[in-house]
Formats: structure tokens, C-alpha cells, sequence
């Protein structure tokens, strides 16, 4: 008998070592060169798509039904596909380290003459400079006045209208997708980079694209054959694939946000595989979401199934290390589901501390529960700090707590 015991506490861990091992060579491919950081540029999320919907495929998953994996949508979207140059006198900056550039930033070459703009003189900015080569400077880096701070830099944007701007940041910089496009580029550069030049030179191309094609990736997994569901329920687990992709030559590679997710969930479709749920297993994998939640939008609105039949949403982001604790978003609202899911954990003491928190809407949760149908979105707290920037690299995101966050889910599905 303790033979046996023995034998199946390795087989457990060698299950758990395989789960965290697969989960960690998707998130290597996922954050390579390959995927351009999987934005807009290089057609880094398409890749993206096209590879997810062949490991789908490799790992068992089916396409849902009549449909196809990938499902078609577009938006409009800005990019910088060129290699950027920001010259601040004789010093070369470097882009995603020095400065990052406001995504929905415009063209501009050359050389150009630097108009300072501060408390005392912002008013400055109402008048249009006449020579067409200077560039304006917003320096409010010494203010901790959060609305001050935004209302200059809604100046700083109106600026972009008549010249290029500069805008100086004391806090953590972080990059988005830009949505829309200013006729001149903002600069918005780290304060420990930043002197007070005679002369800049900038080298900034963007280009937008009113429709750029989006897909997202959807798989399933039938309930198993002898379940007791009629007609058929689904439990719907989703992540977002796409990231913010490439600034000119600076990658963002999006490790924990949300190749990270990404991994989860594969890993749990191959467990469902193995392991038929009593629910039909829906796999969403998202893009659009760091455009605002493009894709999760469209889905919910021209869903695969009637979304009455969902029985609940696992929305799963930011998962690369939750060795303090978890969050579950829609816990304050859900509270009976967020009680089994601490009961549970209570049981197999699989994480630290479970959050709750109320309704949010800032992830791919939200338009499903917008529509009615009960979501978690579930995002990881720990050690890894990183987001929205070049340093959220596969190297920099351990997966801490992987399985362990993986296995709750699994069990709370299993409880519904």
C-alpha cells in the first residue's frame, strides 16, 4: 500500500512538472521573434493565430461544430512598422527603454528646435508655433497632482496637432494600441533620460490601417459521452493572444500579459482531452483585447452557440506568477461561485490567498457578463511586475503557482 502511494505521488508530480514544462515552450514560441511581440505590425497576431489554431488541432481540440477555428473580424488600428531615431543634441535614445512613443503618434522628420512648456509658461501652447521645425516639450515631471498631470497631457495631445511633441514621464512609461492618428508624433520620454536639449532629431513614420484583419481562435471539446446534460451546457475558458506588438525595431513581447494565459489554457484543453468535462469545453483565445477588447466584442455578438447555454466564463490574464495570491474579478458579484472556488482551495491548499474583487470592465470577461452570462476573470499576484513594456519577456516570467491555478480551475468547473 505504500508502494502505491508512492507510485502515484510521482505520476501526480511528473503530471504537474509536464503541465508547467508544455506550458513553458508555448510561452518561449509566443514571445519569439517570430510573433512581433504578436501586434500589427509583421502580421505578428496573425501568426499568432495561425499557430494557435494548429497546436488546437495537434493537441485533439476540434473546431466548434459547423464553424471554423479562426473567426474573421476588423478595426482600425495605428502602427510604427519603420526603425525609429529620437536624438535628443548628440545623444541616440532608445526606443521601449528611453521613451516610447504615444501609439497613435503621427509622422515626423528632420531636425527641430525645442520650445520648452512648463506651469509657467503652458499657455504657450494655445498659440501655433509659426516655424514649422519646432517641437514642443511638456515637462510637468515634477508634479504629483494626478488630475494636473492630466490635464497637461491632454495639452500635450492637442499640441500634436500643429507641431511634434515631446512630453516628459517621472513614472513607469507604458505602451497601448493606438486606435486613431494625430497629424504629429508624441514623445513621451523617461525622466532619467531626459536633459534640457538645444536641438532634436526624430525620425518617426506611422502608418494606420482603417481595417486591419483580426481573427479570433475558437476550439471545443464535446462533453463526455455518457455526461448527463441535455441539451448540452459549456463552460467557456478565454485569454487574449494578442499583445502590442512592435514600435519600430522595440518588441513587446507580452510574457505575462498574456502569452502566460495563453499556455493555461492549452494546457487545459489537454487535460479535457484526456478527461471529457460533464460540460462542453469552449477555448476562446481572444485577440483585440489590448485595442479595447475588440475581439471578445465581437464574439459575444456573433457567438458560436446561444450564449444562454453557457454555464460560466474562466477569462484567464496575467497568469505568469501567482505566488502571493489570485483575483477574482465578478466575486463580489458572484459570490456563491467565488465561496466554492475558496472552499476549494481551502481543501487542496493549492494558493495562498484568493481576492476578491467587484465588476470590472478591462478585460474579455466583460461583454459576456454585460449580456448576463456569469465570468470570473482571473489574473495572478506575485513577483512579476512587468507590463506593457519590453521587459515582459518569457525569461522574466517563472509561471509560479501554474499548476496550482490551473488545477483550482479545473475542479471548480468539475463542482458547477
Amino acid at each position: 500500500m505504500r508502494l502505491l502511494l508512492i507510485i502515484l505521488f510521482v505520476g501526480v508530480n511528473l503530471t504537474s512538472f509536464s503541465q508547467k514544462s508544455y506550458a513553458k515552450s508555448i510561452l518561449d514560441t509566443l514571445c519569439s521573434e517570430r510573433y512581433s511581440g504578436r501586434g500589427y505590425v509583421d502580421y505578428g497576431v496573425g501568426k499568432a493565430a495561425d499557430f494557435l489554431a494548429s497546436e488546437l488541432k495537434t493537441i485533439g481540440v476540434s473546431t466548434f461544430k459547423d464553424q471554423p477555428y479562426l473567426q474573421e473580424y476588423n478595426f482600425g488600428v495605428n502602427t510604427f512598422p519603420h526603425p525609429l531615431k529620437v536624438i535628443f543634441d548628440d545623444s541616440l535614445l532608445v526606443p521601449g527603454q528611453d521613451y516610447l512613443l504615444n501609439a497613435s503618434s503621427g509622422t515626423a522628420q528632420g531636425d527641430f528646435t525645442p520650445i520648452i512648456v512648463n506651469t509657467d509658461n503652458y499657455l504657450l501652447v494655445e498659440t501655433q508655433p509659426k516655424d514649422k521645425k519646432s517641437i514642443v516639450i511638456f515637462n510637468f515631471s515634477d508634479l504629483s497632482n494626478k488630475d494636473s498631470i492630466s490635464y497637461f497631457y491632454r495639452l500635450a495631445i492637442q499640441a500634436t496637432n500643429y507641431a511634434p511633441v515631446v512630453w516628459v514621464q517621472k513614472n513607469k512609461m507604458m505602451y497601448s494600441v493606438g486606435r486613431q492618428e494625430f497629424k504629429y508624433p508624441l514623445v513621451v520620454i523617461d525622466k532619467k533620460a531626459y536633459h534640457d536639449p538645444k536641438s532634436i532629431h526624430l525620425k518617426v513614420n506611422n502608418k494606420y490601417v482603417p481595417k486591419y484583419i483580426n481573427q479570433n481562435v475558437i476550439g471545443y471539446i464535446p462533453q463526455k459521452k455518457k455526461g448527463f446534460l441535455k441539451p448540452e451546457k459549456y463552460v467557456v475558458f478565454s485569454a487574449h493572444y494578442d499583445h502590442l506588438g512592435k514600435m519600430g525595431q522595440a518588441i513587446f513581447p507580452g510574457a505575462n500579459d498574456n502569452a502566460s494565459g495563453v499556455a493555461m489554457l492549452l494546457s487545459i484543453a489537454k487535460h479535457y482531452i484526456k478527461n471529457p468535462s460533464k460540460y462542453g469545453i469552449v477555448l476562446c483565445f481572444f485577440s483585440g483585447e489590448e485595442a479595447g477588447l475588440e475581439g471578445s466584442k465581437y464574439f459575444v455578438s456573433n457567438p458560436y452557440f446561444k450564449l444562454k447555454k453557457v454555464k460560466f466564463v474562466l477569462n484567464i490574464d496575467i497568469m505568469g506568477g501567482a505566488s502571493e495570491s489570485i483575483t477574482l474579478v465578478n466575486g463580489t458579484k458572484h459570490t456563491k461561485h467565488y465561496d466554492k472556488i475558496v472552499e476549494i482551495n481551502g481543501t487542496q491548499n493549492y494558493l495562498n490567498k484568493i481576492i476578491k474583487r467587484g465588476p470590472t470592465s478591462n478585460s474579455d470577461h466583460y461583454f459576456f457578463s454585460k449580456t448576463g452570462v456569469p465570468a470570473f476573470f482571473i489574473y495572478s499576484g506575485g513577483t512579476v511586475k512587468n507590463y506593457h513594456d519590453i521587459y515582459d519577456t518569457a525569461e522574466n516570467t517563472p509561471l509560479n503557482k501554474f499548476d496550482e491555478v490551473q488545477r483550482l480551475l479545473m475542479d471548480f468547473v468539475e463542482e458547477l
